[in-house]
């Protein structure tokens, strides 16, 4: 039987080619966003390539760090090793900067980056959601920066763990966290379940969010859904940044 390739002759250059830059690469790259310049630990394949050119995502970065105050309170759902969490940082050095990323390696790489570049930012190993309890997370893979792990059905056979869960309003309340000024969501189909459990605290402070809708992915609502649960609390969306079928939107008041 005749077995197919997986990669093309081409594909397989660009490959043999990144592998080797990442061989001879330093243990961090440093990456500048509209004047913000930050640091970022990549001793695994897998983050040096998520630092090449931040997955496709500086724009949104770059929205981000443009749109900004030096005392804004940012909150970073699905925070990974902490790519917005640490430009976030650098631009509001008076303000609050709060993280949120349940699996344990990414977790721990965001707090060496954070100490990396001399930055401040609280980090829970929680995911928000619109209720209390825990879930199974379905990894990718075993390094850090692995950015697709998925809420998965309990007992499903795959490669997880449990994490918990909690309603941000609700971790708001019981911490004494600062309410967010700016919000941003990147969690891999649970975006509604995110927003539902943060309704309060967006109807009262929040000016601006940015979501990356999973429309493949979603764990409960459609994009259509989370477009008119902003909508109705004022927002004015546009959509910022787009990679295969997914989407940045932006929600401002």
């Amino acid at each position: 039987m005749r077995t197919e390739l997986v990669f093309s002759p081409s594909e397989l250059l660009q490959l043999l080619y990144w592998k080797l830059k990442y061989l001879v690469s330093s243990d961090s790259t440093e990456y500048t966003i509209g004047g913000e310049s930050v640091a970022f630990i990549t001793s695994s394949y897998t983050e040096f390539m998520r630092f090449i050119d931040l997955v496709g995502e500086e724009p949104v970065v770059e929205d981000l760090i443009n749109s900004m105050n030096r005392t804004d309170v940012f909150y970073d759902i699905g925070a990974n090793v902490g790519t917005y969490t640490c430009f976030a940082a650098s631009k509001s050095p008076k303000g609050s900067v709060i993280a949120f990323e349940p699996e344990p390696d990414n977790a721990t790489r965001l707090r060496e980056n954070l100490t990396l570049n001399h930055l401040d930012a609280q980090v829970f190993e929680v995911a928000l959601s619109d209720r209390t309890g825990t879930v199974d997370l379905e990894l990718t893979g075993d390094q850090a920066g692995e950015g697709e792990h998925t809420i998965v059905a309990s007992g499903a056979d795959s490669d997880s763990i449990e994490v918990p869960t909690m309603r941000g309003d609700d971790i708001i309340k019981k911490r004494s966290l600062p309410a967010p000024n700016i919000i941003k969501i990147d969690v891999e189909g649970a975006e509604f379940l995110v927003l539902q459990g943060l309704a309060k605290t967006i109807e009262e402070s929040c000016r601006l969010i940015y979501v990356e809708v999973h429309p493949t992915k979603m764990l409960s609502g459609s994009e259509d859904q989370i477009v008119s649960f902003l909508e109705k609390r004022g927002f004015e969306i546009e959509y910022i940044n787009q990679r295969g079928d997914e989407q940045f939107l932006r929600a401002s008041k």
